[in-house]
Formats: C-alpha cells, structure tokens, sequence
C-alpha cells in the first residue's frame, strides 16, 4: 500500500482517538450554523462521542498497520 495512505490515516486517527469530545463538538457546532440553535449550545451525544473514539482507534492502527508494512 501507499505509505501516504497510511500517514493519512495516523494524522486523523490519533487526534480522533485522543481527544473525541472536542472533534465532536466542532462537528456538531459546524452542523448547527444555519439553524436557529447558537453553536455555543450544541453538544455531542454520547454516542457520537463513543464513535468517533472507535473511528480514531481504528484509523490510527490501520495506518500503523500499513505504514509497517511497507
């Protein structure tokens, strides 16, 4: 595989792994420009927490993965 793909993946990954609330929160704060909801009142479920966390980690040993064997 291509060791950029796998950088790529490192690069996103470990920022979704570690700090899943803060990603987030920028999603869904992003979502709610044009609505009537402020984006300082927005927060992230639980769930989507909890899924961008798994996302992270799966990401970042994908990316590990390939990147060790090429």
């Amino acid at each position: 595989m291509d060791p950029a793909l796998a950088f790529l993946l490192l690069v996103f990954g470990i920022p979704l792994a570690v700090w899943p609330y803060r990603v987030a929160l920028f999603g869904e704060q992003a979502d709610s420009i044009g609505s009537k909801r402020s984006w300082s009142e927005v927060e992230p479920t639980e769930s989507k927490v909890k899924l961008t966390r798994i996302m992270g980690v799966v990401m970042t040993v994908v990316g590990a993965v390939l990147l060790l064997t090429v």
